[in-house]
């Protein structure tokens, strides 16, 4: 199983739909999950948090049903897509590309800080550690020029959100890419090549 975190910047890119359509090509082989950010969708919850008497709890919940709202969006690009709830349910084999709705899973999980400082990067995070999978991408919009880069750097600057690290302590295979991850498919001939040549992330 691999953790895909496409970034809520994604949402308006016109590279999206190719985004997609390779991870779909090689879900047939590879488990692959989808956890995406809510974008514009996030940004209008934390807007009306500022004016409302609104928890942080209840805030950040709506948030999460925000970046569900991008993942309705990525099914409209490919029908076969599964939008799941149930983390038992990412582990099926169906040689299908799924995308992983948190909101019911989160809203009372104790192992998650429920706050504005855990965006979708800490969800992807989350995931990644629960089911152990093989490898976590996050995909940004920003063009990254490294191999290499430390954790607490890209935190630091605002590229992965400020609670990410709680959940990825003796973590392995973390890969950071921006829009370069189009070409890198378009060149890669298997999905272990295509992930070798991605940035890493060091913890």
């Amino acid at each position: 199983m691999w953790i895909i975190k496409i970034g809520g910047s994604w949402i308006d890119k016109v590279e999206l739909n190719e985004l997609v359509t390779h991870l779909s090509k090689h879900s047939k082989f590879e488990n692959i999950i989808i956890v995406v950010g809510g974008g514009c969708f996030a940004d209008a919850v934390r807007r009306v948090y500022t004016s409302n008497q609104m928890s942080e709890k209840t805030g950040h919940f709506l948030a999460l049903k925000g970046t569900e709202m991008f993942a309705h969006i990525i099914k409209e690009i490919n029908k076969n897509i599964s939008l799941i709830n149930n983390i038992e349910s990412l582990k099926v084999l169906d040689r299908k590309l799924k995308v992983w709705m948190p909101s019911r899973v989160l809203k009372d999980e104790p192992s998650f800080i429920n706050s504005w400082e855990s965006t979708s990067d800490s969800v992807a995070a989350w995931l990644h550690t629960k089911v152990k999978s093989k490898g976590l991408v996050f995909v940004k919009s920003l063009i990254l020029k490294k191999k290499k880069y430390q954790l607490k750097n890209l935190q630091d600057t605002n590229v992965l959100d400020k609670n990410v690290d709680k959940y990825l302590y003796k973590q392995k295979n973390i890969k950071i890419v921006g829009p370069e991850i189009i070409d890198l498919f378009r060149n890669a001939k298997d999905w272990k090549k295509f992930y070798y040549d991605l940035n890493e992330v060091k913890l």
